[in-house]
């Protein structure tokens, strides 16, 4: 996961007291609290497809913001691999 997230961990810097007294959105997508030292990461979250009778199927992504402690929590989905925010997935146990 670490390599997916490259570019951002390199150009992106740790929070400090200031920034974090500056957020809006305080906490990462499964609500921990961004800490002094997180580096904010952002990714797309995949869903479950969405398919309706005579339609397309719909695949709804969400951005979620989350830290190097959540890669344990997802896996890369292969099929956007050429996107320039990475897509992930939860794994399944």
């Amino acid at each position: 996961m670490e390599k997916l997230f490259e570019k951002q961990l390199k150009e992106s810097k740790p929070l400090d007291e200031n920034i974090i007294k500056k957020l809006k959105i305080k906490t990462y997508f499964n609500n921990d609290e961004k800490q002094i030292g997180d580096v904010i990461l952002y990714a797309m979250l995949m869903g479950n497809v969405i398919e309706k009778e005579g339609a397309i199927p719909e695949l709804p992504l969400s951005l979620i913001t989350l830290n190097e402690k959540h890669f344990d929590l997802f896996e890369y989905e292969q099929h956007y691999q050429n996107s320039e925010i990475p897509v992930i997935k939860f794994k399944i146990n």
